[in-house]
């Protein structure tokens, strides 16, 4: 008897042990990726922008920081307002990157043939009324140009946010945030919202 009410406060206090063991372990966390694996990723999120483009793709060459000084919580709250499921890791992450303006990688490799200019080459040809013609005769086969943010990314690196701008000629051209899934491999576009047109 007694050595059954042994085993009976036994068993009780093993399945105790063990509950609580699995209720306040606290959960592993994912590493933070290294360098190469954003670099890497980076370059996958840009190519999805640019495959399928024919001709030559003009980027930038100083990223964005799309975040204006003058109010930047006012952009913040609009971006988390338009793209509901993007995590606070993933925005921290962003706006991190994207704290000053910084130079994109010279040698991407985006599955398109692609210029990078500099804020001051592209601003000469922008500057000019025609500035589509302009681009046009100096980079034979361009339409317009593209301005890419820094990529902001969770840490299992299957969730990111970009701000990508495209201008095809004057008054013609839109601003976007987008919110990007790592589907089987690839990124897919989950939600976007639009900053600006013209």
């Amino acid at each position: 008897m007694f050595n059954q009410g042994f085993k009976t406060v036994l068993f009780a206090s093993l399945a105790l042990l063990f509950l609580a063991c699995s209720v306040f372990t606290p959960k592993p966390t994912v590493p933070t990726p290294s360098a190469a694996d954003i670099e890497r990723e980076e370059q996958a999120v840009y190519s999805f922008f640019v495959s399928g483009s024919t001709g030559t793709v003009l980027i930038l060459q100083n990223t964005s920081t799309n975040i204006p000084s003058k109010n930047p919580q006012q952009t913040i709250d609009y971006i988390k307002s338009g793209l509901k499921s993007l995590s606070k890791e993933t925005l921290d992450n962003y706006l991190v990157r994207n704290a000053n303006p910084s130079p994109l990688s010279l040698d991407m490799d985006l599955g398109a043939k692609y210029v990078l200019l500099s804020e001051d080459e592209l601003h000469k040809i922008i500057s000019q009324p025609n500035w589509g013609d302009v681009l046009t005769e100096k980079y034979p086969g361009s339409h317009g140009y593209t301005v890419f943010s820094h990529v902001g990314f969770n840490n299992s690196l299957d969730q990111a946010v970009i701000y990508v701008g495209k201008m095809a000629a004057p008054l013609m051209g839109t601003g976007d945030y987008y919110l990007m899934e790592k589907k089987n491999g690839n990124w897919v576009i989950k939600e976007q919202v639009m900053v600006w047109i013209s």
